[in-house]
């Protein structure tokens, strides 16, 4: 009689299990989110996965909940590929403690998993504020990474590797009139940048409420999100796509379009440092529902003293930039180093 017996091997599905170092997540694996308050609709979970070119489908899931497919292919938002950004809604977080899972699944059958633990306070972010980055423990204490990993250094807050709109988003989505005062200090600008990037830039966004879906200009859908606006506007350093090599411009960078208005340039070399102080002021509305802010910006290099003068005063009249918001560090292909901040609130006669 023959024996029936076969190798365990060959009776059991195959199943193969990838170590879980193959996901790297950043900024750590218990996070807090609303811990000073809400600043966008969703809270980033971001991070980098190995292996890339072998993967057959990477997600998330909320609290055991449905599985929502995560891009992994260098573009726009994901600065390389293997990158990721789960843009997680905050109305799927209960208050509390809830559980990211992060999975990957390989062509080769093998599976990794990471679970972030995310705690659901309900902060807030009152007026005046100051970050002394030295005493932040967390990226979460002081606000919200978006895009890219961060690094609190004994010098400030920086990029761990530049790329595309690397955002470090602090405030509320309720501030209105305010005035920001920080620093930064340029260390690289990326030699090369993508066709939609447009060359680089490091500054300040003011009223940003995160990416979206849609809106006035009509942005795809995606994981993560990449519609940029509408925010109130930008204040910062710009180098032309065909010109890095020259002085960066000092532009204004309108929240409802790509219009820009540019203000002279000044010498930015590797270790150059920079004082930044930018304002928003609502003034009043006219006619057809468009809405009308002050933005004034003021930059100098350091360790000069800052001027009396602003560097530009500008008056937006828009229908649809954003006239609430909190702002963003930003580092666009760009390695930069921001030190501490502090923001206070605008009187309705203005700032300085």
């Amino acid at each position: 009689m023959k024996s029936s017996w076969l190798p365990v091997f060959l009776l059991t599905p195959l199943c193969f299990a990838q170590d879980s170092s193959t996901i790297r997540i950043w900024h750590g694996e218990t996070r807090h989110a609303g811990r000073i308050g809400d600043a966008q609709d969703d809270f980033n979970i971001t991070g980098h996965v190995e292996r890339w070119q072998e993967l057959d489908l990477l997600s998330y899931r909320v609290n055991g909940g449905l599985t929502v497919p995560l891009a992994y292919r260098a573009f726009r938002r994901l600065a390389r590929d293997g990158d990721f950004n789960a843009d997680v809604p905050l109305g799927l977080l209960r208050p509390g403690r809830n559980t990211v899972d992060i999975e990957a699944r390989f062509r080769n059958g093998a599976t990794a998993r990471k679970q972030v633990v995310v705690i659901r306070e309900s902060g807030a972010a009152p007026l005046p504020r100051v970050i002394r980055w030295r005493q932040t423990g967390h990226v979460d204490d002081a606000g919200q990474p978006v895009d890219g990993e961060w690094l609190l250094t004994p010098q400030g807050l920086r990029t761990a590797q530049p790329g595309y709109d690397r955002i470090f988003l602090i405030g509320d989505r309720r501030w209105r009139d305010y005035e920001v005062l920080t620093t930064v200090t340029i260390h690289t600008v990326e030699s090369d940048t993508p066709p939609e990037s447009g060359g680089n830039g490091v500054g300040l966004l003011l009223r940003f409420a995160g990416h979206v879906t849609g809106g006035p200009r009509h942005f795809p859908s995606g994981q993560p999100k990449w519609g940029y606006q509408p925010f109130g506007a930008i204040g910062w350093l710009r180098w032309k796509k065909a010109g890095r090599s020259s002085a960066p411009m000092i532009q204004f960078y309108r929240g409802d379009s790509d219009q820009t208005a540019e203000f002279g340039s000044l010498p930015a070399e590797p270790g150059s440092s920079f004082g930044l102080r930018f304002a928003c002021r609502t003034l009043a509305d006219e006619p057809g529902g468009m809405g009308v802010t002050e933005y004034r910006f003021r930059i100098w290099k350091l360790p000069g003293s800052e001027p009396q003068q602003w560097t530009w005063v500008q008056v937006q009249s828009s229908p649809h930039a954003l006239r609430l918001g909190g702002f963003a560090l930003l580092a666009h292909h760009v390695d930069a180093t921001f030190g501490d901040v502090e923001v206070r609130t605008l009187t309705p006669q203005g700032g300085r």
